[in-house]
């Protein structure tokens, strides 16, 4: 399969103007002044096949980011693919999370659940690290991520609200646990289906 074309002259050209903005003097210290020769030249190869936006999310993201220092070319790519840091996968795994990106799911798929449960904290985040070390490897070669849960999630029905039960309901459950405990029936409030406090129990 042949490889995607090089990024543009106009597009690397205005990559280099931006970076140059954000970073000042780090980034012509760092890839050199000209886009179009030496480094300029390989990062244009390495970010082949990126769209637009994709370069457009890579910049924001390094706008967003708290390090001083420019990306590598890989960095960068991750950038604009939208791989999160694997501090922020670590955290999408933990039990209980709001949210798990699509990345994060495909982290997860690679991670034997079972033996995952089993590990100490060591272990665990070794696991952790060589599936987001694949997975990652994964996307920048330009492979697919899982689809989020999302529309199975809002086709589902909302479960309906719970329901009180008769006094008629809660007096038979009440006998039967205290037939299975050897204990004389309990006095049940036909107002409000519950045990009367003073009953001995």
């Amino acid at each position: 399969m042949a490889s995607a074309p090089a990024l543009a002259d106009r597009v690397i050209e205005r990559l280099w103007e931006r970076m140059g903005e954000i970073y000042g003097h780090r980034w012509p210290s760092s890839y050199g002044d000209d886009p179009l020769t030496g480094a300029g030249r390989t990062w244009a190869k390495g970010l082949a096949g990126l769209s637009a936006e994709q370069i457009g999310d890579g910049v924001s993201a390094c706008m967003a980011s708290a390090e001083p220092w420019p990306p590598t070319l890989p960095e960068f790519r991750a950038l604009c693919l939208g791989i999160p840091s694997l501090s922020t996968v670590r955290q999408e795994l933990r039990p209980g999370a709001a949210t798990r990106s699509r990345f994060a799911l495909e982290v997860w798929s690679r991670i034997d659940s079972w033996r995952f449960r089993q590990a100490n904290a060591d272990e665990a985040g070794r696991l952790i690290r060589d599936a987001y070390e694949t997975a990652r490897e994964h996307v920048m070669r330009g492979g697919a991520l899982p689809d989020l849960p999302i529309a199975e999630l809002e086709g589902q029905a909302a479960a309906p609200p719970p329901r009180k039960a008769s006094p008629e309901v809660v007096a038979q459950h009440v006998e039967q646990m205290m037939r299975l405990v050897g204990r004389p029936p309990v006095e049940v409030d036909d107002e409000v289906g519950e045990i009367d406090e003073g009953t001995p129990v």
